[in-house]
């Protein structure tokens, strides 16, 4: 297959508020109409699974298995729900510009998406509540490959390989304070979404001006879940040690799937005669299912230290290719940190901006060439959280990084990300006290 084209109420304040509204809307097209960037590696199962790291998180190399300040939501470990006092309205948008090359050509593409909307909301004081939707997994891919119809080499067919589509999750998330620094988390997904792969045929020795496609629309709604644990334990002062782990308790999802022939003309717009192979045919999917384990090191508003191991295992997925080789659990490993000068700083505004760092390394399960080489992907993050008012905050984060190797892997993904979030926290319900 050779590449071709990669196609108490207390409100927030006056300004919060308006910094908000004006943020809401500029996401609001893309929460409904999600623009995804080309990726030859979306073929397998549901597409490419996207972190659903929050733009905290993402400034850290992804870490937050056992990590979170209880200001900002944790979106990987739902247990550390629990530490947030306050409620927490989070939006983010991301952009990536993308170098893709193989052996014969490069192309580089831009895009953007929403990266997510979350609202947490704590209960009692023991008990917070998240709600949030996000982008689940994205499909985009378009590879050809020629074949000779006789040893001259005179006529050829072009099959063409198309994907396109993407799931998205609405996300209750629930964690609990057991004791005074155990924590338990359960996490539930509603996903939703359509993916239509597409493989077409066209024969050059007789001069056609259309092609025969095979068309696989598969459409997905149903329920996923992950538990959480976390625990703290106070080595000294304000020194302590974190720890976490989650697990995705289900394996398959339930799906729908429409097969049909269709004859179109070489535009793939207008469809010349169609024969519907198999109508809403329900079948079960599988999905990868991941294992977190995570350990950090904090000192109270001042810094935090940590790792995060991720076991991915993938064998059970189908890999779209007519391949008969399983496909292999893949690792990842990040590190990451953060630091705040002096969070109490009234004279300099930098000392309580707060700066992170964070890095990643990956073995995917992505084998382009199918000769058991795996792609790697290895990023490098940073960015900065700049206070606002009531404990808001803006948040940057910058991601550069390389997926596969063109001498491994026959194809290479460079990427730069750039992710903007706002934090909205305030005390809400709580009654007015008058002194």
């Amino acid at each position: 297959m050779n590449f071709i084209s990669l196609y108490k109420p207390s409100l927030l304040s006056k300004t919060s508020r308006s910094l908000f509204l004006v943020f809401l809307l500029s996401i609001s097209p893309m929460v409904w109409a999600q623009t995804i960037l080309n990726s030859p590696y979306s073929y397998l199962g549901m597409g490419e699974i996207q972190t659903g790291d929050n733009v905290t998180q993402m400034m850290m190399g992804g870490i937050g298995v056992s990590n979170s300040n209880g200001i900002y939501t944790n979106t990987v470990n739902p247990a550390l729900l629990a530490r947030n006092r306050y409620t927490n309205l989070e939006v983010g948008v991301n952009t990536e510009y993308k170098t893709l090359q193989d052996y014969r050509q490069q192309q580089k593409v831009f895009g953007g998406n929403y990266q997510s909307l979350n609202l947490t909301l704590p209960i009692s004081n023991r008990w917070t509540m998240s709600v949030g939707i996000r982008p689940h997994s994205a499909v985009e891919y378009e590879t050809r490959s020629y074949r000779r119809l006789n040893l001259l080499g005179v006529d050829s067919l072009i099959y063409s390989y198309k994907g396109s589509g993407g799931v998205s999750k609405v996300t209750i998330s629930n964690g609990v304070r057991i004791s005074k620094e155990l924590y338990l988390g359960l996490q539930m997904d509603y996903l939703f979404g359509q993916v239509n792969r597409n493989v077409a045929t066209q024969n050059m020795s007789d001069g056609q001006y259309y092609k025969v496609q095979l068309e696989d629309l598969t459409s997905y709604s149903d329920f996923q879940f992950k538990a959480g644990f976390a625990y703290r334990a106070n080595l000294k002062n304000d020194l302590f040690l974190n720890m976490g782990a989650t697990l995705d308790l289900n394996s398959t999802l339930n799906a729908n799937q429409v097969k049909r022939f269709a004859t179109m003309d070489l535009s793939g717009i207008t469809v010349i005669n169609a024969d519907t192979l198999e109508k809403s045919a329900a079948f079960t999917q599988q999905i990868p299912v991941a294992k977190r384990f995570g350990l950090s090191f904090e000192k109270l508003a001042k810094w935090m230290v940590g790792v995060d191991y991720t076991y991915t295992d993938w064998s059970k997925v189908n890999n779209n290719l007519g391949r008969s080789a399983t496909l292999p659990a893949s690792h990842k490993v990040a590190v990451g940190g953060e630091y705040t000068p002096d969070i109490e700083s009234i004279s300099n505004y930098f000392k309580r901006t707060t700066y992170r760092v964070g890095a990643s390394y990956e073995k995917t399960p992505y084998d382009f060439l199918g000769n058991g080489s795996y792609a790697v992907d290895k990023n490098l993050s940073f960015g900065v959280a700049l206070p606002l008012r009531n404990l808001s905050l803006l948040n940057i984060a910058y991601q550069v990084g390389r997926r596969g190797l063109i001498t491994d892997n026959g194809m290479e993904e460079q990427y730069h990300r750039l992710t903007l979030g706002l934090t909205f926290s305030d005390l809400w319900f709580q009654k007015q006290k008058i002194n």
